[in-house]
């Protein structure tokens, strides 16, 4: 019987003299683990002065592997000269695309390549008398247990008359219970790491009960024995540990309180496959106590436990290689959606030119199945694809990038295409075949067509432009230009073509200009400006550009046409006529100066023309008869009205200079219609026309200038009686529309064309020249209404009708400081009130 018994040792297992002749086995978890112990296993054969060869995946590791030896106090350089140490790596080339480090498993191959020629001439060179490997040990479809039989073959044969300590190395996870139960049964001396120090079983002779129940107990697999029924009969600590019970616990238990509700319908189907095989291996998802779910690899086999035919049913927890499953699935996933949502046609093919996988577009493109006359029409230029006689029955081995005309089997068109070629290249420099990328060119052979015939177009429309004209792209490269914009620049097109602004003016002014380009592009902006342009001959010129976006086949298609209209003689006429109207403004004012000068003249001796008429109508001095009263009264009231006309325009006159100011003060509405009523009284007598007023109720007072208020009313009131006829009647309306108050004045006179409504408030305008001549008057009474009013921050409009009378109407705000900016120009906003004072001068003058 055996038995295995754990021996203890020292942390750094002693490697030298309890190698068996066929070699030990070392069972690790970790690539640190293993690497740890080859350097003790080299170390003591080094010590012992055998001769080592060190087995390692790549050039790195062969450095990570040195430096861990010269940790130790031998002279590892001096061992490696005198040819006692062979470090080899298994990778014969340091290729840095592909990513590998001292955690690669690289198995040896001993039939091909340098590294096993260089362990045979290790071998064969020199005397030793014993040689220390170390080999990695895989299952490859294959048990371990036959893989390292077949390991010692190779050795046997290539080294018969050598003595060699072999340490194989199996990574813990390529090991099921299995195959720990085969390598006991062959015999192999087995070193693992539990506790953090490495371990050596040792096999001895014991009872088959404690034998069984001892390879259970060290497993690394979760171990259960149940009945042909599921009842569970064994368990070993790494099941309970899975399955969330204690041993206790699990005794007992059925089979099915293992497992998830979707494998419950399994068992009586697995028993008798087991009945029928003795063997069965399943994938299955098994329920921890808490619910969790674990995937298990289960290796269920017949056995004899207890006299009674019973299960052995192994587990291996394979979360890890699901997860793995699943990242390779979705990487896969991922690869294929890529591959059938490439834009272009791609293909796989093998060396000799059949394909392995392609897209939808490739068929699209190709529309063929016969794969050696698709690569032969795909890879050889057009000229060669008339020989047909040479044949292409395999991929190059070179990469191909070219434009090709591909001939079309569906439809023997030619189709224009792009096309990518790279073979596919194995590590050990094997080809095996090669990736093919196609665009169809069809679509962008038209668009490049369509583009040539706009570029085309767009250049003899810049050719037949009279004024320089050019065209940029979106970065600014002139691409077009005509012989007047040669001509301003003093250069040849093929100059210019291709070249940036900062090519033909200053830097500073040039980085404006492309940066304003750029951006009209850019947003699909067009602009027209002004600016000033030294030509060549060193005159200054005014020009106006006028820059345009056309839209291309594409985006990136856009240009810009700039067009440079010379407009120096519209601007020295502009210049001209601006310097005509500062004269004519000059004169005006001049003008008016002089009016206002000569209203004042005009008045002073006007004055005592109408006091002493007065006085003399007073009798103060002595009686007049009828014909020298008669008389007087006539000098008096054309004096007066010369006295109104005067004031009139001396007010125009203030105006036009802008030197006229308000004087803001609470007025009564009603009693200053009724004062204007009182002074116009006479008027309306000698016509016996009634004056009627209706004003709101609720229109108490505004905030006005009195005097020019007054003034208003007078005029528009004095002109409605004017010009109605005797027995008519006047009727004034005054009430408030929101924040401004509204003051009408309605007659019956002989009412206006809607075509003169304009007219009647400029100065000195009569509508009919009869009717100046009948009613008197120069035509100032409205205009100075109308100026009054806007003063005031309101306006003034009159509807009428021939014959039908007249409405005229004004309307100014309560508070005039939220109004006044909103209807005035700033050369209307200053003012003053000479003329009032000089009125006040007048009356005292003549008092």
């Amino acid at each position: 019987m055996l038995n295995i018994q754990k021996r203890k040792v020292k942390s750094e297992f002693c490697f030298c003299s309890s190698i068996p002749a066929n070699g030990l086995a070392a069972v690790y978890k970790y690539p640190e683990e293993k690497m740890e112990l080859t350097a003790a296993y080299i170390k003591a054969g080094l010590e012992q002065n055998e001769r080592c060869i060190w087995l390692v995946p790549d050039f790195q590791s062969a450095e990570k592997a040195k430096n861990l030896l010269s940790n130790s106090d031998l002279d590892i350089e001096n061992r490696i000269e005198k040819s006692r140490l062979k470090i080899i790596p298994l990778k014969e080339k340091d290729d840095p695309s592909i990513k590998q480090t001292e955690t690669s498993r690289i198995y040896f191959d001993w039939k091909a390549g340098n590294p096993q020629k260089e362990i045979i001439k290790f071998i064969h060179a020199g005397n030793w008398r014993y040689l220390r490997i170390n080999l990695e040990v895989g299952a490859f479809g294959k048990s371990i247990t036959t893989s390292l039989k077949e390991l010692r073959c190779v050795l046997a044969e290539n080294m018969p008359e050598k003595k060699i300590r072999p340490l194989f190395m199996i990574k813990e996870e390529d090991l099921s219970a299995e195959e720990v139960f085969n390598l006991i049964e062959a015999g192999e001396k087995l070193v693992i790491k539990r506790e953090g120090k490495w371990k050596f079983l040792k096999i001895k002779q014991e009872s088959p009960d404690k034998k069984f129940k001892t390879l259970i107990e060290n497993s690394g697999d979760s171990i259960l024995i149940h009945d042909m029924n599921g009842k569970v009969l064994e368990a070993n600590h790494v099941a309970c540990e899975t399955f969330g019970y204690t041993r206790s616990k699990m005794i007992g238990k059925h089979i099915k309180d293992l497992r998830t509700s979707i494998h419950l319908i399994e068992f009586g189907q697995q028993i008798e496959k087991l009945k029928q095989t003795g063997y069965f291996t399943f994938e299955m998802d098994s329920l921890r106590r808490d619910g969790t779910v674990i995937p298990q690899e289960v290796n269920n086999r017949l056995i004899e436990y207890d006299g009674e035919t019973a299960v052995l049913s192994i587990g291996r927890d394979i979360s890890k290689r699901r997860q793995t499953e699943k990242a390779l699935r979705d990487s896969e996933r991922k690869y294929r959606m890529l591959f059938e949502e490439f834009p272009g046609g791609i293909a796989q093919f093998d060396k000799y030119g059949t394909i392995i996988v392609c897209n939808e577009n490739f068929v699209n493109f190709t529309g063929s199945g016969e794969n050696e006359k698709l690569i032969f029409n795909l890879l050889n230029p057009p000229e060669e694809k008339k020989q047909e006689e040479k044949g292409f029955t395999c991929l190059p081995e070179v990469p191909i990038h070219c434009d090709i005309k591909y001939i079309s089997s569906l439809e023997d068109e030619i189709i224009p295409g792009e096309i990518t070629y790279k073979p596919l290249i194995s590590e050990n420099s094997r080809f095996n075949g090669g990736i093919i990328l196609v665009e169809d060119l069809t679509e962008v052979k038209r668009l490049e067509a369509v583009r040539l015939q706009q570029t085309e177009t767009l250049r003899k429309l810049v050719g037949s432009i009279p004024v320089p004209a050019f065209c940029k792209d979106r970065n600014g490269v002139y691409i077009a230009c005509n012989k007047g914009f040669e001509n301003l620049l003093r250069v040849q097109k093929q100059d210019i073509i291709g070249k940036h602004i900062y090519d033909f003016i200053p830097h500073k002014i040039a980085e404006n200009y492309h940066a304003m380009d750029i951006g009209l592009v850019k947003h699909k902006r067009n602009h027209v400006y002004e600016t000033s342009l030294k030509f060549p001959d060193g005159s200054v010129h005014q020009v106006m550009l006028n820059k345009f976006i056309f839209s291309g086949v594409t985006e990136e298609d856009s240009v810009l046409l700039g067009i440079m209209i010379d407009i120096t003689e519209r601007k020295q006429a502009e210049e001209r006529m601006l310097q005509a109207k500062m004269v004519a403004e000059a004169a005006n004012r001049a003008k008016t100066t002089f009016i206002v000068n000569m209203s004042h003249e005009l008045r002073t001796p006007l004055n005592a023309v109408i006091g002493f008429s007065d006085l003399l109508l007073s009798e103060t001095v002595g009686p007049l008869n009828e014909k020298q009263k008669r008389y007087t009264e006539n000098i008096s009231k054309s004096g007066n009205h010369l006295l109104d006309v005067i004031n009139d325009v001396l007010d125009i006159s203030k105006l036009e200079l802008g030197n006229i100011e308000l004087y803001y003060e609470t007025v009564d509405v009603a009693g200053i219609i009724e004062e204007v009523q009182r002074v116009l009284s006479p008027l309306s007598a000698d016509k016996n026309i009634i004056i009627e007023s209706y004003i709101e109720k609720d229109l108490k007072t505004v905030i006005a200038d009195r005097v020019k208020l007054k003034q208003i009313l007078y005029n528009i009131l004095n002109n409605a009686i004017k010009f109605s006829s005797e027995n008519g009647k006047v009727n004034i309306y005054a009430e408030p529309r929101e924040d401004m108050i509204e003051i009408s004045v309605e007659d019956e006179g002989i009412g206006i064309q809607e075509s003169d409504y304009e007219k009647v408030f400029q100065p000195f305008v009569q509508i009919d020249e009869s009717i100046s001549r009948k009613h008197g008057g120069v035509g100032l009474g409205l205009a100075l209404v109308k100026r009054f009013v806007e003063l005031h921050g309101g306006k003034v409009w009159v509807k009428a009708s021939p014959g039908g009378g007249s409405i005229f109407t004004f309307r100014i705000p309560k508070n005039p400081q939220n109004k006044i900016r909103e209807y005035m120009s700033p050369v209307q906003i200053p003012y003053n009130l000479e003329i009032e004072r000089e009125k006040e001068k007048i009356k005292e003058e003549a008092n």
